[in-house]
């Protein structure tokens, strides 16, 4: 596919160890050493002296500071990805990305053009149920920006290296149907997002939302040679779902504002899909503006 020409950019490092072998030891490998490091990190903040409250405030992410550690806990698995890389592909994380000089090009270029596109979407007038509450002072939320901003970028890079450098680049240099190298890491990504006992009802279309969110991602990836364009739409869409308007009650310690239900409210999250699924669309579209050649 002539708009793929740069794919290959992203797919050659890939190749020489490509075996499908090599993938699914390297999958297990993931898996595995994440839950032993998982454990060793619950076990060092079980040591805390109010271990009891922050428990409590992990469970909805209701802080600031648990949102921090449920943030921070993603660093065990960009870790396990780097031995897996290292040992097994002889690949870095660095290289893994795309042409260094492109990655920051592309992802500048596609953070210009989404900060336009959501500092609309965000001054639009919402429905009376819906309109957003203030969460907190702006002057607090200001001061939690340093911390909050890095540990985001690390969560959303952490899932970019992982399901659109790793698995995409992986299953591409050994398939050359998108099927299979832009669809299963998609629905991979959708399925860890199906959450049924946060979303009731809902689980199913939300994790349905992320797999449309993993095929736009892969798709900018294929466009653009490199994972810039994915790491800059997948940043800036969970600072706005993390540190702008977050569910009340929801992962909304960082917020600003909250939207005045949280996911129990099975109807009045219904109500916002079509928007989160224009969203997304919005989104890609930006970015393939931003990603011309």
């Amino acid at each position: 596919m002539r708009a793929y020409r740069l794919h290959e950019v992203h797919v050659a490092p890939a190749r020489p160890s490509n075996e499908i072998w090599r993938l699914l030891v390297g999958v297990v490998a993931i898996v595995f050493g994440f839950l032993i490091l998982n454990l060793g990190y619950i076990e060092i903040l079980q040591g805390l002296p109010d271990w009891a409250a922050l428990n409590r405030e992990l469970h909805h992410g209701t802080s600031a500071r648990a949102l921090w550690v449920m943030l921070l806990n993603f660093l065990p698995l960009l870790m396990m990805l780097w031995v897996v890389l290292t040992l097994l592909h002889r690949r870095s994380l660095r290289r893994m990305a795309g042409p260094w000089t492109l990655v920051w090009l592309d992802f500048k270029r596609t953070v210009r053009l989404l900060v336009v596109l959501y500092a609309v979407v965000l001054i639009l007038p919402a429905p009376a149920d819906m309109s957003p509450m203030q969460n907190m002072p702006f002057g607090d939320w200001i001061w939690l920006l340093p911390v909050s901003l890095p540990l985001i970028l690390l969560q959303t890079s952490t899932e970019e290296f992982l399901f659109r450098g790793y698995l995409q680049s992986q299953l591409a240099a050994r398939f050359s149907s998108p099927l299979v190298w832009m669809v299963l890491p998609s629905l991979l990504f959708g399925f860890l997002h199906y959450d049924p006992a946060t979303y009731g009802p809902n689980a199913l279309p939300l994790a349905a939302w992320s797999a449309v969110f993993g095929l736009a991602a892969a798709d900018l990836t294929a466009r653009a040679g490199n994972l810039g364009p994915a790491l800059a739409l997948h940043f800036l869409n969970n600072v706005v779902a993390m540190n702008f308007t977050a569910m009340e009650g929801h992962w909304d310690g960082l917020a600003l504002f909250v939207l005045p239900f949280g996911p129990e409210n099975v109807e009045a999250l219904r109500a916002t899909m079509p928007i989160e699924l224009l969203l997304i669309l919005c989104g890609w579209l930006t970015v393939r503006i931003a990603i011309r050649r």
